[in-house]
């Protein structure tokens, strides 16, 4: 009786001991005397919102994936890349010019392969290179509008992406294909999701007065509070003068 053919490989497994495609992708710190050959810091990398994840076979030992089932967020993955490549020093990850990342913890494990949801935009890592536009109309949670400084929505994308002291989760920013930007200040973990947009405009032809206390003009004091801007030495501004009372 004839042996049965081998199923045919996925087309998107690396076979173990071949060398990845793509750039290569490092998470540690760059020695001062630099690293041989082309590769691609985490810090500089653009990472998606959305992945489908793929666990190879092409191997000796099972592939390692960032959460269990098919698809997995940009932060988790993330997560993943940093703590692995950071941990597993034998570990090694790559990116192609279309944006698939393939990760394996040796060279003999069977490679994940995460490609991403292009619609789904682009973790803000970057944003001075990132959010450029000289002004951006941003909408809130309750519907109300204002145009803001690009200076302000990189302030308040910076302050939704910084991490509590006690470990609530950090938020998030998203750059999106049509270059407005999707953020959540985070919150406590059982919360509704607080999401801001922010739309490239055209500049007003004046800002105003700077508000006394935080230095920020009037259309850039948020109605909702949940962006306080800070005044010099730290504290919160309490400009209420500028926020019509409810």
């Amino acid at each position: 009786m004839p042996d049965t053919p081998a199923p045919a490989a996925d087309p998107i497994d690396v076979p173990a001991r071949q060398t990845l495609p793509g750039t290569r992708i490092i998470a540690h710190r760059i020695p001062y005397w630099g690293i041989e050959g082309p590769y691609l810091h985490m810090d500089a990398a653009d990472i998606h919102a959305r992945y489908d994840q793929h666990a190879g076979q092409a191997g000796d030992y099972p592939a390692r994936i960032a959460e269990f089932g098919r698809q997995t967020t940009g932060q988790g993955l993330d997560t993943f890349l940093r703590g692995n490549l950071n941990f597993w020093l034998s570990s090694e990850a790559t990116m192609t010019d279309d944006g698939v990342i393939r990760y394996r913890q040796t060279r003999n494990h069977s490679t994940a392969t995460f490609t991403p949801d292009r619609a789904s935009g682009i973790l803000i890592n970057r944003p001075d290179e990132q959010v450029t536009a000289p002004a951006y109309r941003v909408t809130g949670p309750p519907g109300v509008t204002q145009i803001w400084r690009g200076r302000a929505v990189r302030d308040a994308i910076a302050r939704c992406r910084r991490k509590p002291v006690v470990g609530w989760p950090a938020g998030w920013a998203h750059l999106m294909p049509d270059s407005s930007i999707r953020f959540d200040p985070g919150g406590f973990p059982w919360s509704a999701p607080d999401i801001y947009t922010a739309e490239p405009a055209d500049e007003p032809d004046t800002w105003g007065p700077p508000c006394g206390e935080c230095r920020y003009p009037k259309s850039e004091h948020d109605l909702s509070r949940l962006w306080p801007r800070s005044r010099a030495d730290g504290s919160g501004c309490t400009c209420w003068s500028y926020v019509p009372q409810t």
